[in-house]
């Protein structure tokens, strides 16, 4: 039997309740029976902690009846424009004061938007970082960080501030911050997906207009560790005004009846406040000290989102550490269990209100996906972790009498959780990312069948190069540039999270079974139904017909007078009409290779049936940095649900290309619920550019293609070209049939091939038409070759694979000799290392440098002194791959330096000024021009931080895979 920490709040003399109507605010509640007939006065403060009787005012008075019971009534704002409902209120008997604190615990009034809570297919969620891949993934919840102290200013900055009265003040917003967020939340949620802001504080020190050092808790650390999630200032007067408007702002404005910026129905306050030293900063506080501030704060986003919202739902955020913190310092972390029981308390005593739970059930270890086998996850309430293995232990503790509302148990979401991807995220294997999958899976199922749990909401979407080695994406990150999270691919779980809610569910998840150890997942999950699977129906693709003539057509989108209904969506900052056309503008931060475009919704009175063709004319400008390929995509939504899109190739040459879908027969009962129309191009710049759209129509039927409607990839099998052989890759878009000559013209692009001529073998849409030439002679930088289809001619990019590696020192089996120099105490074969990316660039082994404390700009250096020199002779460069650990204090970046030494004296050094940390950095040195790569005598490599006076900085780096390329 478990020792039972709670509290329940005992019926004490005082205030019991505090209704808020619309106009009025009515305050109930007893005082002794030896204080029946007596005067009582109810006073009203500030929700600070920090409010004393200095700080209240009189709200109203009453006499206590002869059982003790008072009642007492006031106007809801008062003089000063202060709405009371976020008042805490106190009661006095004769001066002295009678009870505890009271907040309005009774909501009478009747909020701008009353609709029912959405209803959606199923539980699966994500944190979107990408809302158009969310909507091909089916996602149906999601999580998205808000940091108010990003979009809240301390003062008035311009004339394009967005104003927000809030207790009779004025108060003042980033016109650009919101509007970023407009087009996140929107473009979401206008999917039908349940939208929860994870409402966040930032430091911004760098920003003196922000409101962050009015907003952030006053007694925050700012010492190295601690951080970089800040807690809510709920303690001053200033700090409880601030924080009340901005959760009013964000409430009001993205839980509207309208959805014109977005909807928005969940509010997590903080992050993982269990441990609040590193994600809910409120300095060093006993947990009882921490709560008092921080349920003030959950406390008045529960007020401030049911005020506008009334089925709006407010969260708190925990980790997986149920009765052992995070963390051994008891005023930094604090056990999961006791935060829940103590603001059960709180909440009870003070007028409990609807605070829901958002858990964080990672597995134990976070770099160790297979939680199946966690260890201090056992069936108890008293379990150390409640992670995926044990998650039903959590439904179950809530369940308990005394943590009930209203006689319910608090809801639960799975807010933030996932599963990581062993090895370096630059160069991940298949089973790593196999095993990343199966635990998703099996974590999923477990879920789908816990009724009492409402959604399962994965981190991330693209792995993110500075969490820690962390690979939590459904897509891998693109190490070639220097964005933390630009999507390269999508990852082998990306599939298994699209599909497990439709009917391939059982089918995308039987490999996992072999992993796991099991033959049917039955014998792991309770009440597991593999009919109960199928809550999503799949996406009808269908191949598209381009530049083709339309015959009986029918405008839906017409823009001589105006957008005619055609709006914003994914990743589109504005749609304007001019000249007759849309014209449509990217939102900044918007990935080459993500879909823009926008959306048109159909009422019961103007939808059109779901039959013919639908058709958009697309013009892209031939300057878009959009990469080689652009795609435009037509999606239909009908009114059953059903969802029907496919791609067409439109060159991006200026001019007007038009596009064509045929909708099934199986949606023709249907009407059309909206229609999207976007474009999408390669690769991973960040281009800011438009594109128009001239006409949107529906018609009985369409020509042929006009135009070829394919996709084309070019790869040699060597990276000595000529002598290769060239396969061209032809994926046929179109609805018809692929077949027909191909020419490689030799007058266009760099390559001469034999033979110039051949025959495409009949491809019909979705397949893949491959032809194999020989390459004769190359021109120029050998990127591009030309491909004629009918009589158009396409440049297709080249893929050359890079010349092999030949490596000198991989640390597979030992230190291979190398030995620390200056500033290092020591180096070690390591397989794995605390910092990102936690794992070697190749193979299983990698060299750690054990650093000296030291002035952080101190260089510290490793290197080899080979038995033999290295003969290098035939090298054209040497490389090798260097990782370190981030984090000095003040620094401005971080460099790293490669230094060969032959026996002649001279030396050859590269220098990376630009090093990044928690991530492998490739030094290349050009020694095709070096008379002594003969013989080799010395390899140092060397690491500092820069901008920095930090005198005692303990750092370690890595070094994997020196090596030479001889081409």
């Amino acid at each position: 039997m478990r020792t039972d920490h709670r509290t329940a709040a005992a019926a004490e003399p005082g205030i019991a309740s505090v209704a808020v109507a619309d106009d009025m605010i009515t305050v109930s509640g007893s005082v002794d029976a030896a204080q029946a007939g007596a005067d009582v006065e109810v006073f009203v403060s500030g929700a600070q902690s920090s409010a004393t009787a200095a700080d209240a005012k009189s709200f109203g008075r009453a006499v206590a009846g002869a059982d003790g019971a008072f009642s007492v009534q006031g106007a809801r704002v008062d003089a000063t424009g202060t709405d009371q409902l976020f008042g805490q209120f106190t009661l006095a008997v004769g001066g002295v004061a009678v009870g505890t604190p009271h907040f309005a615990d009774d909501l009478r009034f009747t909020a701008p938007n009353t609709a029912p809570f959405p209803q959606v297919l199923d539980k699966k969620g994500l944190q979107v970082q990408m809302s158009d891949d969310a909507e091909s993934l089916g996602v149906q919840h999601a999580a998205i960080n808000l940091d108010l102290a990003k979009i809240m200013l301390n003062k008035k900055t311009s004339e394009q501030n967005i104003t927000f009265a809030s207790g009779g003040t004025d108060y003042y917003f980033d016109a650009a911050a919101v509007a970023a967020l407009d087009t996140q939340i929107k473009a979401v949620s206008d999917n039908g997906t349940l939208v929860n802001l994870i409402v966040l504080l930032y430091r911004h020190d760098n920003e003196p207009n922000s409101a962050a050092n009015i907003l952030i808790h006053p007694d925050a650390s700012r010492e190295a560790g601690a951080g970089p999630v800040y807690g809510f200032n709920t303690v001053t007067d200033e700090g409880i005004r601030y924080t009340t408007a901005a959760m009013e702002f964000i409430a009001s404005r993205w839980a509207r009846p309208d959805e014109k910026f977005g909807r928005a129905v969940g509010f997590i306050v903080g992050n993982e406040v269990d441990a609040q030293w590193i994600w809910s900063n409120s300095g060093e506080k006993t947990i009882d000290q921490f709560l008092n501030g921080y349920s003030r704060a959950l406390r008045v986003m529960s007020l401030a989102s049911r005020k506008y919202y009334d089925k709006a739902r407010t969260y708190t955020t925990l980790t997986q550490h149920w009765t052992v913190p995070a963390g051994g310092n008891s005023r930094r972390f604090y056990p999961a269990r006791d935060v829940i029981d103590r603001l059960n308390a709180i909440s009870k005593q003070g007028g409990d209100f609807p605070w829901f739970l958002a858990y964080h059930p990672y597995p134990q270890d976070l770099f160790k996906p297979d939680f199946w086998n966690d260890t201090r996850a056992t069936d108890s309430v008293d379990t150390e972790m409640i992670t995926f293995k044990n998650i039903e232990v959590l439904p179950q503790y809530l369940s308990s009498q005394e943590l009930l509302y209203k006689g319910e148990p608090r809801r639960i979401i799975l807010s933030e959780q996932g599963c990581h991807t062993p090895g370096a995220g630059s160069n991940l294997t298949l089973d790593a990312e196999k095993l990343q999958a199966a635990c998703f899976a099996y974590a999923y199922y477990k879920i789908r069948f816990l009724p009492s749990i409402d959604s399962f909401i994965l981190h991330r979407h693209v792995d993110h190069k500075l969490e820690g080695g962390l690979n939590l994406g459904l897509w891998a990150v693109d190490f070639s540039i220097d964005d933390p999270n630009a999507p390269l691919r999508e990852k082998y779980s990306y599939n298994v999270f699209k599909y497990i809610d439709t009917a391939r569910s059982l089918e995308v998840t039987d490999f996992a079974k072999s992993i796991i150890g099991i033959k049917d997942w039955a014998d792991v999950i309770d009440g597991f139904d593999p009919t109960a699977l199928d809550q999503r129906p799949i996406t009808t693709t269908v191949g598209t017909r381009l530049d083709a003539v339309a015959s009986g057509s029918r405008p839906l989108g017409s823009f001589d007078s105006g957008t005619d209904g055609w709006l914003p969506s994914d990743n589109v900052s504005s749609a304007t009409a001019a000249g007759g056309v849309l014209q449509v503008a990217d939102a900044p931060n918007t990935f080459a290779k993500q879909f823009r475009g926008v959306v048109r919704k159909f009422t019961a009175t103007d939808a059109p049936r779901a039959r013919g063709w639908l058709n958009a004319a697309v013009r892209i400008p031939s300057a878009t940095g959009l990469g080689p390929d652009t795609i435009a995509r037509i999606t239909a939504t009908t009114s059953s649900g059903r969802i029907v899109e496919g791609d067409a190739h439109v060159p991006a040459d200026g001019r007007s290309h038009s596009v064509a879908l045929q909708l099934p027969a199986a949606v023709a009962a249907d009407r059309l619920a909206k229609v999207k129309v976007r474009i999408r191009g390669t690769g991973t710049s960040e281009p800011q550019n438009s594109f128009e759209l001239d006409s949107v129509t529906q018609s009985d039927g369409v020509t042929r293609s006009q135009s070829p409607n394919v996709l084309m990839t070019a790869a040699t099998d060597s990276a000595d070209v000529v002598g290769s052989k060239l396969t061209v890759s032809i994926t046929n878009l179109d609805m018809d049939v692929l077949q027909g000559a191909a020419q490689i013209p030799d007058d266009c692009g760099d390559f001469d091939v034999e033979p110039n001529g051949v025959t495409v073998p009949a491809t019909p849409f979705g397949g893949v038409a491959k032809v194999t030439l020989q390459v004769t002679a190359v021109r120029g930088s050998h990127t591009t070759a030309c491909v004629q289809l009918r009589d158009q001619i396409v440049k297709v990019p080249v893929t050359v694979p890079p010349p092999p590696e030949h490596l000198v020192y991989d640390f597979e089996t030992d230190v291979q000799g190398w030995k620390a120099g200056a500033g290092v105490n020591s180096v070690a074969r390591v397989t794995g290392f605390a910092n990102g990316p936690g794992a070697p660039r190749g193979g299983a082994g990698a060299l750690e440098a054990t650093a000296a404390v030291a002035p952080a700009t101190s260089s510290r250096t490793v290197g080899v002194t080979p038995s033999t020199p290295l003969d290098l002779s035939k090298a054209t460069t040497v490389f090798v791959w260097m990782d370190s650990y981030g984090g000095a204090p003040g620094a401005t970046g971080y460099v790293a330096t490669f230094t060969l030494t032959a026996a002649d004296g001279t030396t050859k050094t590269t220098t990376d000024p630009e090093f990044s940390p928690d991530s492998w950095n490739k030094l290349s040195i050009d020694v095709s021009q070096w008379a002594s790569r003969a013989a080799v005598t010395s390899v140092q490599v060397s690491f500092a931080a820069v901008g920095t006076t930090y005198p005692n900085w303990s750092a370690k780096f890595q070094v994997d895979d020196l090596g030479y390329f001889t081409n």
